[in-house]
């Protein structure tokens, strides 16, 4: 095994460690998404566009980093900073090369922790999408190399350099200028940097100058004011005043240490979360993180800087997962919500990766020269391994979905409209497309979750003049009551914000948005019934099957067919009224044949569908067999609390009976 860590830069070594991060960024570059994807990616794409700020804590180094990359002349502003997440983990991995190859000297196993990293799918997917994980895993992998240069360095009975724990201390407190999860690594490696420097501290200058890189890293933040005093379309919160920074600082308006406020809830204990964690390393590593990361344990046993290296960030990990998932309050019975949370995994999965990379080493030194050898085709081939196998999933992940579903629901919204939208995947895409490219900027975009906090009104004030926001206290009824007289008003994925709306108005489908109308108003049914079929033809829902149900694009399904079933309540109960009009049945029909089309179909659609056909065997008889079998399915469901089902059955065998004589039925079900 080699111990001559420095000669390790030279020669074979140093094309290694280029390999390390310029095969992943390659493999990036081929799979980088062309726009904004689910998530927060809209946010991040557009607030560095326009120099905004992003949701708590602000994320500002993201930020200053992604603006100069919007400048680039290839690609879409979105492709430019998803860019930037290409570049962090490919750096990460990097890192992680240099980090096991300073303290193991081995070449194979440092290509181990980097491809393992890489390709992994908690890692790859985040490396090709604008957020905030790539950078933050850069960090994360930056103080394990801090660290073992550092470790290196004391081992070898050098006072440890001051410029490597200033380095260190400075890349710490940087990366905390972008995510905060960083602290759970940030506390341990202070504590590392206080053991090494010991007795030296008492010498002011190098104090002083540990103390001077600390705060230096967190001038990013200065960054929030001053882009908040100018009130940008994209914008959070009100850090510009000092409490207004502090809050956002903490996170207040999600609740400091949360993952969410308190209306996600918090299904899901400790061991379950810890579980979650174990089953999403073993996904990423095909099983080998067990053996290879007892291994790397194991390596703890020998004198020098591994010994240090192992225990510090093994327990750096304990103490990261145990912390971490005890404040975590992400839904565990919600499969989206259980994806949300895997993505903070992937701080972990560095130190993971490291150990797999330290195990492969302690390995080889154990099995002799045979080992030796044999080290090679497993750094080799887990990785190539990880990429045949995720590189499909990846393929299709850079996909357009989000943005044109954002440009569907944009394109659905009337003239001069108001959009209460919510969702962030929904709220970044039809911001992105508005502010970056210029797509319906006659439409007021109001984020459902925000609008009605008071540091929203001054920017709407700034950015949406024609939007009259009421003061406090705000309700959703209080807004229409001063803007719908004005312009029309649709709702984008409504939520329980809305519940005061409907003490004077009411929701109809419009396609995938839905219209706010007074209450007792009906539209004129043929243009509304065909403004909601040309909204829903915007999309087409089949290109996301290919995603797992966790995912947002299949999220963006979902929504889309429950906004297809209210069109389908809504018409039929429109058509019932209008018994008289068989243009009116057969849109009605259409529209619920398309619903009972689904794998999944709700049974009230089955039985509205029956009233569809029904009434329309009024005018076309022939429609009588097709209200036959649709009822049937609806009954062999077996359906509860259905007052009619005996009325049903009876209209069912009195038209089997007329289909027998080529005559007709009589009666009437209700639709629902």
């Amino acid at each position: 095994m080699l111990d001559v860590p420095r000669a390790a830069w030279t020669g074979p070594a140093i094309l290694a460690a280029l390999a390390a991060g310029l095969v992943p960024l390659g493999v990036y570059l081929a799979t980088l998404s062309p726009t904004v994807n689910g998530g927060d990616s809209g946010e991040f794409v557009t607030v560095a566009h326009l120099l905004g700020v992003a949701h708590p804590p602000g994320y500002p180094l993201h930020a200053l980093l992604a603006k100069p990359l919007t400048l680039l002349p290839v690609g879409s502003v979105a492709w430019r900073v998803n860019l930037l997440s290409a570049l962090c983990d490919a750096g990460a991995a990097a890192l992680l090369f240099r980090a096991v190859v300073l303290l193991s000297g081995d070449l194979a196993a440092g290509l181990l922790a980097a491809g393992a990293f890489a390709f992994a799918p908690l890692i790859w997917p985040y490396a090709i999408t604008a957020e905030v994980f790539a950078l933050n895993n850069l960090f994360a992998a930056g103080l394990l190399y801090w660290s073992a240069r550092a470790l290196r360095e004391a081992t070898a009975g050098e006072a440890t350099p001051g410029r490597t724990l200033g380095f260190g201390m400075l890349w710490a407190s940087l990366g905390l200028s972008n995510h905060h999860t960083l602290v759970f690594f940030a506390i341990p490696f202070g504590l590392l940097v206080l053991a090494l420097a010991g007795r030296r501290l008492r010498d002011p200058r190098l104090a002083l100058s540990l103390l001077g890189c600390a705060v230096l890293g967190f001038l990013p933040y200065l960054y929030l004011p001053l882009a908040g005093a100018r009130l940008p379309a994209v914008t959070w919160g009100e850090p510009s005043t000092w409490s207004g920074f502090l809050t956002h600082f903490f996170r207040r308006e999600y609740g400091t240490f949360r993952l969410a406020d308190e209306s996600v809830g918090a299904a899901g204990a400790l061991p379950a979360r810890l579980a979650l964690f174990g089953q999403a390393a073993a996904r990423s590593t095909f099983l080998v993180i067990v053996p290879l990361g007892l291994a790397g344990l194991a390596s703890a046993r020998r004198a020098g800087p591994g010994r240090r290296f192992v225990v510090l960030w093994s327990a750096t990990l304990v103490f990261y997962l145990v912390v971490f998932c005890s404040l975590a309050n992400m839904r565990l019975d919600d499969p989206l919500h259980v994806f949300m949370q895997e993505r903070f995994w992937q701080q972990g999965f560095v130190v993971l990766a490291a150990l797999l990379g330290l195990g492969l080493a302690e390995v080889a030194r154990a099995t002799g020269r045979g080992g030796r050898w044999g080290r090679w085709p497993l750094a080799v081939a887990l990785p190539l391994a990880l990429v045949a196998v995720h590189l499909p999933a990846l393929r299709a992940h850079a996909n357009t979905l989000v943005r044109d579903y954002g440009e569907a629901v944009l394109a659905s919204v009337p003239r001069d409209g108001v959009l209460i939208v919510s969702g962030d995947d929904l709220i970044g895409s039809v911001r992105y497309l508005q502010q970056v490219e210029g797509v319906r900027r006659d439409v007021a975009v109001l984020p459902l979750g925000i609008a009605p906090l008071p540091w929203f009104r001054p920017v709407a004030a700034r950015n949406l003049p024609d939007v009259v926001v009421p003061p406090a206290p705000f309700t959703f009824r209080s807004f229409l009551d001063l803007n719908l007289p004005r312009r029309p008003v649709v709702v984008c994925n409504r939520g329980p914000w809305l519940q005061t709306l409907e003490e004077a108005y009411a929701l109809w489908p419009r396609g995938l948005v839905e219209e706010v109308l007074p209450r007792g108003e009906e539209p004129p049914f043929a243009p509304w019934a065909r403004a909601n079929e040309e909204s829903f033809a915007r999309f087409d829902p089949a290109r996301a099957e290919p995603f797992p149900p966790s995912s947002w694009e299949r999220g963006l399904v979902t929504i889309y067919w429950k906004q297809y079933e209210r069109f389908g309540l809504a018409v039929v109960r429109l058509a019932a009224r209008r018994h008289d009009e068989p243009a009116t049945q057969e849109t009605a029909v259409r529209v619920l044949e398309t619903l009972a089309a689904r794998p999944t179909v709700a049974p009230v659609v089955l039985r509205n569908l029956g009233v569809a056909y029904q009434l329309l065997a009024r005018s076309r008889p022939e429609a009588l067999a097709s209200m036959v079998r649709v009822w049937r399915r609806y009954l062999a469901l077996s359906p509860d609390n259905d007052a009619d089902l005996p009325k049903i059955r009876m209209l069912v065998d009195e038209a089997e009976r007329a289909l027998r004589r080529n005559g007709g039925g009589g009666g009437s079900a209700t639709a629902r």
